[in-house]
This record gives structure tokens, sequence and C-alpha cells, in this order.
């Protein structure tokens, strides 16, 4: 089976976190090779489209302003609906039929915003799971974190969920027991171990995480604290993503936050151990694999569903 994947796969991605897009903000964003803009109605829906309008080409994201569930071009003032409808003209009597744009199917859920991309334009194939304990006051809010611009292919971080000889070399893990789990649009990994974090310590997890499709991948860790946490993998183009991440734990005390915040840097040096080698690697169509490598073939078979089948 040919393993070249071309193009982005099809799934939510993770594009904002919720507190950083209020009611009236318009930012412009850059996914999938596009210009997009996303911007929250005055009712308080988040809604992404293509970035230029369609009447001389102005960016909406770069100046656009939000008028009630419309956003405005800064161009010549042509309101958008949430759809991509024009509504609005301000000097014209007729809206001419194709003065559209593209509209993006987006969900928020977690204190998080997604986007679906399909490249073939079908609709969301799955939902975006809720995510136990956020929002209760028995949880933390996010402790969130980006690394913006990887260079590197998304694949290459999905193959973690496999690879479990890497553990011990790049992030002091001493790995138990490994297993993983391929069910539909889900590939769970269960890993029980102990870790040495880069900051020090010890710390005897047992993590379940699963990716939810292609993009993001939510984690549940007991260890030294109880605690979830969402990793997220976004496609600026073919050769860089946006790596999100973020860290929620149950409460146990006024120590709590100061963990928390100790955690997010730890995981930001453990994300950079894996960048070094990710932004300097080549992907091996045909790996010369042995028995102690986990199933790679099984996790790149799974993930392939998610390209269209020319490309797979």
């Amino acid at each position: 089976m040919a393993t070249k994947l071309q193009g982005f796969p099809r799934g939510w991605f993770v594009v904002a976190w919720s507190n950083d897009l209020a009611v009236g903000d318009v930012k412009p964003l850059k996914y999938f090779g596009k210009d997009l803009v996303l911007f929250r109605t005055e009712t308080g829906e988040a809604k992404i489209l293509d970035a230029f309008c369609p009447h001389l080409g102005a960016h909406l994201g770069h100046g656009g302003a939000v008028s009630g569930e419309n956003i405005v071009c800064p161009f010549h003032a042509w309101e958008f609906n949430g759809e991509g409808e024009c509504t609005a003209i301000p000097y014209a009597k007729k809206i001419p039929k194709r003065a559209k744009v593209a509209c993006w199917p987006v969900t928020e859920k977690n204190g998080v915003l997604f986007v679906w991309h399909d490249s073939e334009g079908n609709g969301p194939a799955w939902e975006v799971p809720d995510i136990a304990g956020h929002g209760t006051p028995e949880w933390t809010e996010w402790y969130p974190n980006i690394l913006e611009g990887v260079k590197t292919h998304p694949r290459e971080i999905v193959e973690n969920v496999a690879d479990s000889a890497h553990f011990p070399v790049v992030h002091r893990t001493e790995v138990d027991s490994f297993e993983n789990i391929y069910d539909g649009h889900k590939a769970t990994q269960h890993t029980v171990g102990t870790a040495e974090p880069p900051q020090g310590g010890i710390d005897h997890f047992d993590i379940t995480a699963t990716y939810h499709g292609p993009a993001f991948q939510i984690s549940d860790m007991k260890g030294y604290l109880h605690t979830k946490l969402l990793l997220a993998h976004t496609p600026i183009d073919e050769g860089h993503l946006d790596l999100r991440f973020a860290v929620m734990l149950e409460k146990k005390g006024p120590k709590t936050e100061s963990f928390a915040k100790f955690y997010v840097d730890n995981l930001r040096l453990g994300f950079h151990e894996d960048i070094q080698i990710w932004e300097h690697k080549v992907y091996r169509d045909v790996p010369r694999l042995v028995d102690g490598d986990g199933p790679i073939g099984k996790l790149r078979r799974w993930y392939s569903q998610f390209y269209r089948s020319e490309n797979v």
C-alpha cells in the first residue's frame, strides 16, 4: 500500500481556545493552505469563512467588523452572514447571486473551537466528544499553550500512538505496559509506566489517550494528580502546523494551580524533545521494524482512512 499522503486529512481541527474569541472579535487564520476568517457574532456564535471578499478581494480578517450576525468587509462594507451569504451592500439595490464565500462547519465544545475540514466537501462524519469534568467545580479550567509553525507533517505526531520504543530514549519514560486499540475514527493508546519529567522528579502514571479522528487527542492521566490533556495539531500548509495543548487538573488543594503551570512547562519541554526529531527526520514509507516496535503499520492503516482514497 502506498503511503503518499497528499493534501490534508478529513476531521475536526482545533483553531482557537474559546476564551480567545470574545463577542465581536474578528481573527484571520491560515490553515489547510487557505486564508480564513474567524469571528464571533453578537449572539455568541463562532463562525469561519473563506477570507477574501468576492467583490474586490479584501481580506475580511484584516479590518473586518462584526455587525449583529454578520461580518462587514473593511473595503466596501459588504456584509456576509455566518453561512457566507452576502446580506447587504450599502450602495446597491440588488445583491449578486454569486456574492458568497465558503462557510466552514464549526463546533465549540469543552472551551475549544473546532473546524471541520474535508477536501471533498462532505459534512462532519462524527462529533467532538464532551470531556467529563470540564466546566465543573471539581476541575480547573484549561491551562493552554501553543507551539506555532512546527516544521513537520501531522502523521509524525500521530505515530506516537504506536511508537512505544521512543519513550525511554526521548522522554526518559519507562513503559511497563502498552496497548493500542483502533475503533472506527478513534485510536487509543493505554500506557502504564514511570516518567522523569524534564524539570526533575518521578511520576508513576496510567494514561489512556484517544485520538478522535486525525487531529486531536484527549488523554486521561492518573499520576501524582489526576489530569486531562488536550493535544491538537492543525496544518498551516503541507509542511508546517500549529501544535496546541492544554491541561486541566482535578482540584486537590491550593497547590493545584502551581502544579498545573509546572506541568504545562514540562509538557512544552517534552514536545520540544519530539520537535527536534520531527523537524529533521525523513518519513520511511517502508520502515525496517523489529519485534520491539509498536503497531506502527496498524496505526498507519488507521490514519490513512482520513485521506482521499486515491492518495493512499
